[in-house]
């Protein structure tokens, strides 16, 4: 909250050197430069990203479904609670016995083969003792050019023994059980989405221990990627009062999500859809409790907005102390200076802030106390944005949410951010 203050405040002395009234004080003639006391005051926060998230599991389980398999029957199904060990899904062993047998007959009638060629080798051996010397090269042909044939028939037993055993053991785990206690979150039979992508068979998601998911788009991801290890506020869909608080542990810019709908945004200007790709971050919970998996909540940076104080608390830079007496330099609604007398009642020593009882609002425009300042002078009003210091327009694709209550109205779609100075 500090360091939002002293940004605003140099917003304002931008305001005053551009008049010519930091050195030397106030010109006289010149208009004397007033800023908002909502914005010095940090009552016009305004909005601040929000990012719709989901909570997720630590670990996700995803099994791919073996190529020229078949699986014979699915015993579960999304949605469904499984522990560690359940049997999920069993593929059909009939038809891997089958290829067992086949095999091992296919390395019996190469093995006869073998004994075959052995047995002719030696026949010819024993011709080839008693021919003549013109007919010995062509029984050595014939002898080399079974040798030959026999070692391609050991090559192929051997491959075919490894096949072999790639499908026993294929067939001892022909059923297919869960390593962790979760919900299975999907099962894709046809392997692919409505897009094309690949999808693994089943998806188990574990349960007990969560995090946060959400996703943001490609022009904001490396804002994000700096901001790894500050603290976040997890806020419920249902009840804005509810919240839970984390740390942003990664943002996953090897993972982009293309492709689907969740990467399409509205744009600002009212365009059609313009595509723009997604990528997914987590947050790490301190405390989970009372969140369950699957649920859909709203994620926002943690800069103080669950602590605000009551009422309203001014720097003491713009307050003029004379003994017992306080006042503000304010504009009056004829936009001309007036010496405005404040109440004072606590002080906020970490910050250097008072709290104004009296004398203030937050509607009021005041000026930076300085030399040549007098009651009658004419003003000019700098609001937040005139000097980069407020929302600014909001980005193509981006969501602009109006705030209620000090908080904002949610994105109406995941993944869909609202951009101010507050956020992230």
């Amino acid at each position: 909250m500090k360091m939002k203050n002293i940004s605003r405040m140099l917003v304002v002395a931008a305001c005053v050197a551009l008049l010519g009234g930091c050195s030397g004080g106030a010109a006289e003639g010149d208009p004397v430069a007033v800023q908002s006391v909502a914005f010095l005051t940090g009552m016009d926060s305004g909005l601040q990203n929000r990012y719709a998230g989901q909570v997720v599991s630590q670990e996700t389980l995803e099994l791919e479904k073996e190529e020229n398999r078949t699986i014979q029957e699915v015993f579960v199904k999304a949605g469904d609670s499984v522990t560690a060990g359940q049997v999920l899904f069993a593929y059909d062993s009939d038809e891997i016995s089958l290829s067992i047998e086949q095999g091992k007959l296919e390395v019996e009638k190469l093995e006869n083969s073998i004994t075959t060629m052995e047995s002719q080798i030696s026949s010819l051996e024993r011709e080839r003792s008693n021919a003549g010397s013109s007919d010995k090269l062509s029984y050595t042909i014939e002898i080399q050019s079974l040798e030959a044939d026999i070692k391609e028939a050991e090559y192929n037993i051997q491959a075919k023994k490894v096949e072999i055993e790639r499908l026993q053991r294929s067939l001892e785990n022909a059923e297919v059980t869960s390593t962790i206690d979760g919900v299975v979150q999907s099962i894709n039979e046809e392997g692919y989405d409505n897009y094309g992508n690949p999808l693994p068979y089943m998806v188990i998601m574990q349960v007990g221990s969560y995090r946060v998911k959400g996703t943001i788009n490609e022009q904001n991801i490396m804002q994000l990627q700096s901001m790894i290890g500050s603290p976040m506020i997890l806020r419920s869909r249902v009840d804005e009062n509810q919240t839970w608080n984390g740390t942003l542990e990664s943002v996953d810019m090897e993972a982009p999500e293309s492709g689907n709908n969740n990467n399409y945004a509205v744009s600002s200007s009212g365009d059609a859809m313009t595509q723009s790709t997604k990528y997914p971050f987590y947050v790490a919970l301190e405390d989970g409790s009372g969140l369950m998996l699957g649920q859909h909540v709203y994620i926002e940076l943690d800069v103080g907005q669950e602590n605000q104080r009551d009422g309203l608390w001014l720097s003491s830079y713009y307050i003029v102390q004379d003994g017992e007496d306080a006042y503000v330099w304010a504009a009056n609604d004829k936009d001309r200076l007036e010496r405005r007398p404040v109440t004072l009642g606590m002080k906020d020593e970490a910050t250097g802030e008072y709290q104004i009882t009296e004398g203030l609002t937050p509607e009021d425009y005041i000026a930076i106390p300085e030399e040549g300042l007098s009651e009658g002078r004419s003003v000019s009003r700098f609001d937040d944005a005139s000097f980069g210091g407020g929302a600014g327009p909001v980005p193509d694709g981006m969501e602009e949410v109006p705030v209620e209550d000090g908080m904002e109205e949610a994105p109406l779609e995941d993944g869909m951010e609202a951009m101010t100075e507050e956020g992230l």
